[in-house]
């Protein structure tokens, strides 16, 4: 007998989406391109219609052949390009930017849910292209950073990578500013390249915004059948942001989405001490292994075959064994992460997720330190189009009280300072009987304090965030 699962066995949510393209593209996509939605942000309706109604004259059915599903992409995307260079060397760099990203936009459907055959592959490399090209000419330009991989494991695949991430900063952002940071962790489809909008959101309210890719997707270097790589990646990360100056120390918080919620849950755990707060949104953390789950999530609110996915992120050749072996390997309860301490969490999602069982953002707070959560009764995976707001508010009061308390700090070391000056002073003032021997032992001490100065604080200027609802990847 299946576990009692909140959403129900799954008997009957086979969506109706997974019969083929065409059913996929009407059902669920269409109006997700028409609204810039994931993953169509940056993209336009007509950059997908003549694909689609390709798609309806020569439909493809599952199982799905990818080569097939993305070979219409290509010339979309080859002419946006061209189009692109033209504005560029014109000197339209605005033009050309949006031009880039809608190209850009165009591969990354082609390359859904991940690239697995050759052609998806090719997309993805062009996808990078065409997206850098692009938001090097925003404004607030997005700027890829490799990061060494400083603490990856000795003689294994690891080794000798760097770890990508891309990069944007707030208007006006110039040389020794420095800023609360968000560190946006993706999920199983959405990878680095997808930062554009979520972003935006965090520069809008004066935060610097950092994309990293998982275990097993994107270009991460980390193993992905390996429990612990995750552990040896954020190490390196954080090492690397604890080095930069644009950063502002201690306020730093990590934000997971979907697949990268799962990270999340990880890392406000074993990482606890270096981060102010932990976003973990839409995650699972130990019955999204289940085998009874991952049998019946495969065809439920996922585009594609979710269980064939996951199987390809976390290593595995094929999906039997990955239903067999996955939970006693990365379970956070079976593995004894859940009963660490941890850092400030967030656990936020949709009653109804159909991709990672509700019970898994129910699990953590039963174990360990405390937790804060939020969960939306009629949403599905995510939690959106709720969810945002409500995170965009809490890392806000994180970075607040991470102000109060060095406002508190400042002050403490500040009166320690005037009371040992002001107990100097009185040892200082001449002694009737004629002798200063006792101030002058006085003097060969200096005062007691708590340790370092603190700098000033720089609190965070409220800006107005764009309204468009924006779902991340999975």
């Amino acid at each position: 007998m299946p576990p009692p699962y909140f959403i129900g066995a799954g008997e009957g949510k086979k969506g109706a989406h997974h019969e083929s393209i065409s059913a996929l593209w009407n059902l669920k996509w269409k109006k997700r391109a028409a609204l810039g939605i994931y993953p169509f942000m940056e993209g336009k309706l007509e950059d997908f219609e003549q694909v689609f109604a390709h798609f309806a004259e020569n439909n493809i059915y599952p199982p799905y052949e990818f080569d097939t599903y993305s070979a219409p992409f290509f010339p979309v995307a080859e002419s946006l390009i061209s189009r692109a260079e033209i504005a560029q060397q014109s000197g339209d760099l605005s033009l050309a930017s949006e031009l880039y990203l809608r190209a850009a936009c165009v591969y990354r459907t082609a390359r859904q849910p991940c690239p697995i055959s050759p052609r998806q592959k090719q997309a993805f490399v062009l996808q990078k292209e065409a997206f850098f090209k692009g938001s090097a000419l925003l404004p607030c330009p997005l700027v890829e950073h490799l990061i060494p991989h400083t603490h990856a494991l000795p003689g294994s695949k690891e080794q000798y990578r760097t770890i990508p991430v891309t990069v944007r900063l707030p208007p006006g952002a110039q040389p020794g500013d420095a800023f609360p940071t968000v560190l946006q962790i993706y999920g199983l489809d959405g990878y680095r390249t997808e930062h554009t909008m979520p972003s935006s959101h965090h520069i809008a309210r004066g935060w610097a915004s950092i994309g990293v890719e998982i275990p097993g997707t994107g270009d991460c270097p980390a193993d992905p059948n390996d429990p612990t790589s995750p552990d040896r990646l954020w190490s390196s990360v954080l090492d690397w942001i604890d080095a930069q100056p644009w950063i502002q120390k201690g306020k730093v918080v990590a934000w997971g989405v979907s697949a990268g919620g799962y990270y999340a849950m990880r890392i406000a755990h074993t990482h606890k001490d270096r981060l102010a707060g932990v976003v973990a949104q839409g995650g699972g953390c130990h019955s999204m292994f289940d085998p009874e789950w991952l049998e019946i999530a495969s065809h439920m609110e996922y585009p594609f075959d979710l269980t064939q996915v996951l199987a390809l992120k976390f290593g595995y050749e094929d999906v039997e064994k990955m239903k067999i072996d996955s939970r006693p390997r990365f379970s956070l309860l079976e593995n004894g992460i859940l009963e660490m301490d941890s850092c400030r969490l967030l656990l936020i999602n949709g009653m109804l997720d159909e991709l990672f069982p509700i019970e898994d953002c129910l699990l953590p707070l039963r174990y360990g330190s405390v937790k804060e959560c939020r969960f939306f009764e009629d949403s599905k995976h995510m939690g959106e189009p709720n969810a945002r707001k409500h995170i965009l508010q809490w890392v806000e009061s994180i970075f607040r009280t991470v102000d109060v308390a060095k406002t508190v700090e400042i002050k403490e070391v500040e009166g320690e300072k005037n009371q040992a000056a002001e107990g100097m002073n009185d040892v200082q003032k001449p002694v009737e009987n004629g002798t200063n021997s006792i101030a002058n032992a006085v003097n060969t001490h200096q005062p007691l304090t708590n340790g370092a100065v603190k700098k000033p604080f720089v609190s965070v200027k409220e800006v107005a965030v764009e309204t468009r609802p924006v779902l991340n990847g999975c």
